[in-house]
């Protein structure tokens, strides 16, 4: 039996807060694929352990496994759309074009209103002033992280960024106190990301992380954590809007940094593009 029906029929007692989290999912299933547990719970009045109680009484693990067969029982249901579900395959280019135009725009609206202002002021501060910066993200995450070393590099930040794993744990391991580790990662759970961070931590360096899940391993073990907000489903990893919220978050830090450094930063970009085009 698909979720949609046992909610109509659910094979256990339910309470008070389980008709309040049932009743939501029926109004609003295509929304709750897009939610983290926290807006879960403030949406359906209840709390973030009621809800991952009602998804272990579905036959989840949590919420998140409940998430992933919602998204793909939804998927089937709009066959219409193997992309999501407010694009259709037979649309034009232009309408689909305005459309994720419109998530993008709303996506970093929401992540603006989000943000902790002061977290940004702090995380300038940290960059400006370390000996180095580590830039560290897997996969996609990783080119943003890869972007983010090349721009603080740019204006005069030791900064270093590794692809390969083994290698950022390695460097990992010889980051002392003065130094930041700058974490991304969309679900805040990748296992090389929270095992470099770790040892990081341990030998005294802050750290930043960058995370759509303020609820994840990586969140509570930073210092500072920006949370953005995302469109991407389970179903839809790599989406464009996520890595746009990350981008986005690294640009204000580095702008800050740029602003407080003032006429320093311009000239040391000038030198390095002065040196790129000789």
């Amino acid at each position: 039996m698909g979720i949609l029906n046992q909610l109509d029929t659910p094979n256990f007692k339910t309470s008070k807060s389980d008709k309040q989290i049932i009743e939501y999912i029926r109004n609003n299933a295509e929304k709750v694929i897009y939610m983290s547990i926290s807006e879960a719970a403030k949406e359906t009045n209840t709390g973030e352990a009621t809800v991952t109680r009602f998804a272990k009484k579905m036959g989840f693990s949590g919420f998140q496994d409940f998430k992933v067969t919602l998204a793909q029982e939804i998927s089937l249901k709009n066959s219409n759309s193997i992309i999501n579900n407010e694009i259709s395959n037979n649309e034009d280019v232009l309408e689909t074009a305005n459309k994720l135009l419109r998530n993008n725009i709303n996506v970093l609206e929401r992540t603006v209103n989000k943000l902790n202002t002061n977290d940004i002021y702090e995380c300038a501060d940290l960059i400006k002033n370390c000996k180095k910066a580590y830039f560290m993200g897997v996969g996609y995450s990783g080119i943003v992280a890869q972007d983010s070393n090349y721009k603080f590099m740019r204006i005069g930040i030791n900064s270093m960024y590794y692809q390969d794993t083994h290698t950022m744990i390695m460097m990992s391991a010889l980051a002392n106190e003065g130094e930041v580790v700058l974490a991304i990662s969309h679900s805040g759970e990748t296992e090389e990301i929270i095992k470099s961070v770790k040892i990081a931590k341990e030998n005294g360096a802050k750290i930043i992380a960058i995370t759509e899940n303020e609820n994840s391993t990586l969140a509570r073990v930073s210092d500072i954590n920006l949370n953005y907000v995302s469109s991407e489903t389970l179903l839809e990893s790599g989406a464009v809007s996520s890595k746009i919220a990350q981008i986005f978050i690294v640009d204000l830090i580095y702008t800050q940094v740029v602003k407080e450094m003032q006429i320093d930063a311009v000239s040391r970009k000038i030198k390095t593009t002065e040196a790129i085009y000789k």
